[in-house]
């Protein structure tokens, strides 16, 4: 590793660079070139949940509102202005009167609920479902115990939208920004039958219809996708970048490559083993900041043994989280005993933190039945492809082994069957870990409740979602990071995960890049990005 280091040092120095073993596309349109990980599951806004798809479906499509990206406050988007009713619950919005989709037709405000309808759907089984359900009867609706008509959503025009919400939400402007909560043709979706069917082709080129500052030019799996200028966008005249180029690539030694030569503008991570030559020799190019970003492993609370609460707090309280940050040359500052980064929305966890404790846990291992892991049934450590999983999985299989005395096999699989495997619930331990979509706890925490369709552990805490309601139910913003507090504290307790690290947004980008802004959740919008010529 350390020759391979110096190697890599030597080519940088020297100008030297190896492509990454395909072509960029040449054209005369002005071309944002990005690195973008792994192949997206899907471009469908309902389906998407990966940070992936998510960084392109940001250049297809524009919701009600979108995101200051420096204050990462709320700003016009769809919507022009808006009002909200003196409860907090009551939210009136204006659409621009120019918004239309990108083959010229209008975005109507029916073409809203349109969207909310489909997301609720179950045939579509949206894993992002959740993020809907602060809309009045949008659960109950979702579990089949009301009508749509009950559902706080209406069109009272082309161009008026109201939204009336079970309670107030803090949040709640933020949550539009998601592009779960994008507009829809209904017409062009109907035509593939996609209003109620997952997987169809109306999310690829050319049938998709999107209303953001691009549209889809083209999808090749495993080469790269497309986005071309909307010239239907009501901003099109100051869009800059007309075209932008994602590339599905995990090899983050061949996208540094990439870069040095010229071929990629911005990457969506480093190797973690050249941190600190980009800090120190390359400052300018090298972007890294503070995320909303919790890397954890996720336990089948369903499988045995991990049922048993004692075993899950004994594999978690067996890795030391401090050596693991060293060895992938992360700041020991980042070690994570619980699931919420600090500071997130001024909420701070104060609670226990499942930190390295061995003793304890051979200990708790002992009392659930194994004595120095003797009888510990062999399990399995999913994870997807990255050189970076597999080299963590590896270290905290030692440490098992180590610890406890046990035996942990490694299973590597491509993205797209990793996220299948992790749904359906085949799996003991997988890799797990969450940006957050929002500057606030809700995020992370709406993930372990009851239902939520992201909770892949299958464990379940009355006590748990109760505070996760509470915490939604007040106004207050003491009482709310409260009841936070405990819920979360109640996670730790239950440790249905295994908190790792918190992660930081690091980004290689071209110096002839302008108006990419660093913030808390990687959120950019490329229509607001130009490129400087050499």
């Amino acid at each position: 590793m350390r020759r391979l280091r110096l190697i890599f040092t030597l080519l940088l120095g020297s100008g030297i660079a190896f492509a990454c073993g395909r072509t960029v596309q040449q054209t005369s349109l002005a071309t944002l070139h990005i690195a973008n990980g792994s192949e997206p599951a899907s471009l469908d806004p309902h389906i998407a949940c990966d940070l992936q798809g998510i960084s392109v479906l940001r250049g297809l499509f524009e919701g009600l509102v979108a995101m200051d990206e420096v204050t990462l406050e709320p700003l016009p988007a769809v919507a022009e202005q808006w009002e909200i009713s003196s409860d907090g619950c009551t939210y009136l919005f204006t659409l621009r009167p120019d918004a239309k989709w990108s083959d010229g037709s209008a975005v109507c405000a029916g073409d809203f609920v349109n969207a909310l309808q489909r997301l609720l759907t179950t045939s579509i089984a949206s894993p992002l479902v959740d993020l809907a359900f602060p809309v009045k009867k949008c659960r109950p609706y979702y579990e089949g115990k009301v009508p749509w008509e009950e559902v706080g959503i209406r069109a009272l025009d082309d161009r008026h939208l109201e939204i009336a919400l079970e309670k107030p939400t803090a949040y709640f402007l933020a949550l539009l920004t998601h592009p779960a909560w994008s507009p829809i043709s209904k017409k062009n979706l109907q035509s593939f039958g996609a209003m109620e069917r997952r997987d169809t082709p109306w999310a690829q080129p050319p049938h998709m219809l999107s209303n953001g500052p691009y549209a889809l030019k083209e999808w090749r799996i495993g080469d790269r996708i497309v986005i071309e200028k909307n010239v239907y966008y009501h901003g099109s005249d100051d869009v800059a970048v007309e075209r932008v180029v994602f590339y599905p690539l995990t090899d983050k030694m061949a996208v540094q490559n990439a870069f040095f030569a010229g071929e990629i503008d911005i990457t969506a991570s480093v190797s973690e083993n050249f941190l600190d030559d980009f800090r120190i020799r390359y400052p300018q190019l090298f972007h890294e900041t503070a995320s909303l970003h919790s890397f954890y492993y996720i336990f089948n609370c369903e499988h045995f043994p991990l049922d048993d609460r004692r075993v899950r707090r004994a594999l978690s309280m067996a890795i030391d989280r401090s050596a693991l940050c060293r060895l992938i040359h992360f700041d020991a500052k980042f070690a994570a005993g619980n699931l919420v980064p600090p500071g997130v929305g001024g909420y701070c966890y104060s609670g226990e933190n499942l930190g390295y404790q061995p003793e304890e846990a051979r200990r708790l291992l002992a009392e659930a039945g194994f004595p120095g892991g003797v009888g510990f049934p062999q399990l399995s450590l999913t994870f997807n492809t990255s050189n970076t999983h597999q080299f963590i999985a590896q270290v905290i299989q030692e440490m098992w082994k180590r610890e406890l005395g046990i035996e942990v096999i490694l299973r590597n699989e491509e993205w797209k069957s990793f996220l299948i495997t992790r749904r359906s619930g085949n799996y003991d331990i997988g890799r797990g870990g969450w940006v957050g979509d929002f500057n606030d706890p809700q995020t992370f925490l709406e993930l372990f409740q009851c239902n939520a369709p992201n909770n892949y552990t299958r464990w379940h805490h009355q006590k748990f979602d109760h505070y996760m309601e509470k915490a939604v139910a007040t106004t207050s913003e003491g009482k709310r990071r409260s009841a936070y507090a405990k819920a979360e504290a109640i996670l730790m307790a239950e440790a249905p995960i295994l908190p790792l690290y918190f992660d930081t947004n690091r980004h290689l980008i071209s110096s002839r890049i302008r108006g990419w802004h660093s913030n808390l959740i990687d959120y950019h919008l490329y229509q607001n990005i130009t490129i400087k010529n050499p």
